[in-house]
Parts: structure tokens; sequence; C-alpha cells
């Protein structure tokens, strides 16, 4: 992309105004009023200054965006919502950017949620796991186990917290792992999510990356010959039937949850943190990385984006589902900064990134000691070398309440 010469913007920053219409802080939502404006033509600018890509956060974290030209047409603009708050301090923000993606000013208010909408926090999991697909050339082995186990175990030490949370599980295993499906269950995961809430979300499958973008990969792969003779045609039916990076900025983008977590254990799916530009901050521009910092979402992939997502068979599972549930939570291992015998979400996922390497390092050292041969197999093809590490997402910032995803110490 060819520099632009910043004197040559326009940096007209214009107008965001936030209001509250008359809060009952005892309530589950309240009234929101945005007012925006763009700066007129003048001498120096032929047009005014636009606004576009209207933004609303709670607390740092996104709640809605009203995507390209927000004025249509007209020089000023009101928006009125709806938003839930929780209890204690909501701090909500608003900016907007003109034409030449120059943010405004931040827009404050603060409301004060009553101590009587504390409830017990729900966390919400959907596991996705695809073993078995339309093409049995493309089977896996340990996708729905994968699922499962993360999904129970992550279950089993959430209802074991001093602070009981609820857990609501749903899985979409197999033939039930339809691109249809899964992005349904995250519009349902929208819907009743509440802003205390946490929700996690888990794919075991094929993934690919393509032209800049992660794919991945359903049941219903929309290519029905061989593996092995993939002509353009069948790379761009599957990818039709596919979810892309942008398919779940999208789905995501409508979930509003103090804590989101996208777990994607598939080959390539680094390529789903490459973002348009390198830059984070309060930016306009697009893709999952960009949400994920404006939502604090932590975002953990199983491979880099040239890589494949092993499976180990003597493991039962892939190679980041074995160290995030087998030894992360299932051996505490995860509790390591510090051992306090607390399991926060961003111990538990940093360990893991840390421990794939270490696995197949341990496993091919101990494979040569006893002079055998050892491989990991991505669907079928061997690996017998270091080729997989995890990538990570997350805002640097420390969280004032991190999720506290397991405890091994006992109930007080």
């Amino acid at each position: 992309m060819p520099a632009v010469e910043i004197a040559r913007k326009d940096r007209r920053q214009p107008e965001v105004a936030l209001a509250v219409e008359h809060a009952d802080t005892s309530a589950r939502t309240v009234n929101l009023t945005l007012h925006i404006k763009e700066i007129p033509a003048d001498s120096q600018h032929q047009r005014g200054s636009g606004v576009k890509d209207l933004r609303l956060f709670r607390n740092g974290s996104l709640v809605k965006v009203w995507h390209d030209d927000v004025l249509h047409g007209k020089s000023e603009a009101t928006v009125s919502l709806r938003v839930p708050i929780i209890a204690g301090e909501n701090r909500f923000t608003a900016y907007a950017f003109n034409n030449d993606n120059v943010k405004s000013r931040d827009a404050v208010s603060l409301v004060q949620g009553a101590d009587s909408l504390r409830h017990p926090v729900t966390t919400y999991v959907l596991a996705v796991g695809v073993n078995d697909y339309a093409n049995p050339d493309y089977n896996l082995k340990f996708a729905v186990p994968d699922a499962q186990s993360l999904a129970a175990t992550l279950k089993e030490k959430q209802e074991r917290l001093p602070e009981k949370s609820e857990v609501e599980v749903a899985f979409l295993l197999n033939h039930d792992a339809t691109r249809s499906k899964i992005l349904n269950a995250i519009s349902q995961i929208g819907q009743k999510v509440q802003p205390d809430d946490h929700v996690i979300i888990f794919f075991a499958s094929h993934g690919t990356a393509a032209k800049n973008s992660f794919y991945i990969i359903p049941h219903d792969i929309g290519y029905s010959g061989s593996r092995e003779q993939l002509d353009e045609a069948a790379v761009r039916s599957i990818l039709a039937h596919s979810i892309s990076d942008r398919d779940l900025e999208q789905a995501l983008e409508a979930v509003d949850a103090a804590q989101i977590v996208v777990v994607i254990d598939a080959c390539n799916s680094g390529q789903a943190l490459e973002a348009e530009e390198k830059r984070r901050g309060p930016m306009n521009s697009k893709g999952l990385a960009q949400l994920a910092y404006e939502k604090g979402m932590y975002v953990l992939t199983a491979s880099q984006s040239y890589q494949a997502a092993l499976e180990a068979s003597q493991f039962g599972h892939g190679l980041l589902t074995y160290a995030l549930v087998e030894e992360g939570l299932g051996k505490n291992q995860a509790d390591s900064e510090p051992a306090d015998g607390k399991i926060v979400v961003r111990e538990w996922l940093d360990y893991s990134t840390r421990r794939v390497p270490e696995i197949q390092t341990e496993k091919l050292q101990a494979a040569r000691e006893l002079r055998h041969t050892l491989s990991f197999g991505d669907a079928g093809k061997a690996h017998s070398g270091l080729s997989q590490y995890p990538k990570i997402f997350y805002r640097r910032e420390l969280e004032s309440n991190p999720w506290l995803v397991a405890a091994t110490l006992p109930k007080q």
C-alpha cells in the first residue's frame, strides 16, 4: 500500500456528543443518545469532514459500531439506543472518524449501576469439532474429543470456583458443525449474554489461509473430490462454504460480554490475527485482530499463518488442546504467573503458547533416545520436526477484574 502524505489528509475532527437520558440505575438498560456532526466546508476544504464508523464502548470494551457513513448526506445526525449496564461504574465512550480516517475526540458519560444489578456470572461455551466431513478425504481423528474435553473440563473448573459460575455448553460436532449452524449459534449467544458474563468459543477442524484471509472449514466442505486433486474451482467452492475471519468478526461484533475467548485449533489459524495494519489502538481498520483489541477479546490460534495444527495419537488430542486441557487445567500447570492457586485466562492461554513447542521437543528427544521414529500427524500428513507455534492476541494492559478460569485451592 503506497504511503499517504499526512499533510494532504483532512485532519479536521468530527464532533461526537454522548448523553444518558433519564437513567434508572437500577434497571438493566439505559437510554443513550449520540449526536454526531461533521466540520463544514471552508476556504481550505471543498467539502465537509464527513463522519463514519461511529463506535460506542463500555468500560473500554466495544458495545456497538455503526459502519461507514453515519450522516447519510446530512451535516449532523442523532442516534439513540438502549444499552445494558452492570453494577458499579459504566464508563461509556464514543468516537468516530472523518472521511480520511482521522479520529474524533472521545465523548464520555458515566453511569453508576445499582448493586441490585449484581447476579451470578454465566459462562457460555460453544465447542465446535469436526472429525467426520461430508467429504471423508478430509476426516480428522481428535477434533471431536478436543471439543468435548475442553468444554467438560472448563465446565467442571468453573462450577468448582468459590463463587460458582453458571455454565451453558453448546456442542456442534461433525454433521451439526455446518457454516450456518455455527454462525447461528454465535448469534444466539449474543442475544442472551449479559455484559458481565463470559464467552469461550472453541473450534477444532480444518482451516486454511487464502488471499490474506483465514477460513474455518466446517462439515459441509463444498467439495467431493480427492484432497490431492484440488483445482481452482474446488478451492473457490471450499472457501465459499467456509467461515472466514471476516465472518467471525461480524458475528462476534454483536456479542457484548465481559470476557470473550476464541480458540482456533486449525491449520494456518494464525492468519486470522493478521490485521490490515500492524498498529494497535483506536484506529479505523478492519479484521478480527482489530475487533479483538476493541472488545478486549483473547484470540488463541493453534499455529502461525503458515503452519499446520498437529494431532498426536499418543495424547488422543491435538497438541494445543492437550496443553490447554490435560496439562494446563487438568494438572493445574497453567498456575504459574504467579503460582497462587488461581488460573486466570491470561496465564492459561499463555501457558499453552509456551508449552506446545516444548511438547514436540520433549517427545522427539525421547523417541531419539529410544531410537524410535516419531511423527505428528496433520490429517494423514507427517511432520518429524518442530512445526507448530501457537499465536495469541490480547490487549497488553492488565485487567482490573481478570476472568478466573480455575482455582486450585480448596473452597473456603
